[in-house]
């Protein structure tokens, strides 16, 4: 996991300017050299659960890969629940 330490010294940086809307976040956006951890404790406060998730999957001791993995597996997820209401309304 070489990248970890280089892909979480961005990662609050990178979730915030890449979320959709994330200026009407009720945070201030991350400090220059904040850590994901820092960060992922003050995204509590910003009230949007998926926010949260991104932030605190980040902040886990995993590499990029296995970040976008998990990411992927939650997409996963909510197509499925999606879904499942989809069919039920038919």
């Amino acid at each position: 996991m070489s990248d970890t330490p280089n892909w979480q010294h961005r990662a609050a940086t990178t979730i915030h300017q890449a979320y959709p809307e994330h200026d009407l976040l009720p945070i201030d956006p991350p400090q220059v050299g904040e850590a994901i951890g820092t960060f992922a404790a003050r995204a509590e406060e910003a009230g949007d659960t998926l926010f949260l998730f991104l932030c605190r999957e980040a902040n886990d001791d995993v590499d990029v890969a296995e970040y976008a993995s998990r990411l992927d597996r939650a997409i996963s997820d909510v197509r499925h629940v999606r879904d499942a209401f989809l069919n039920t309304e038919q």
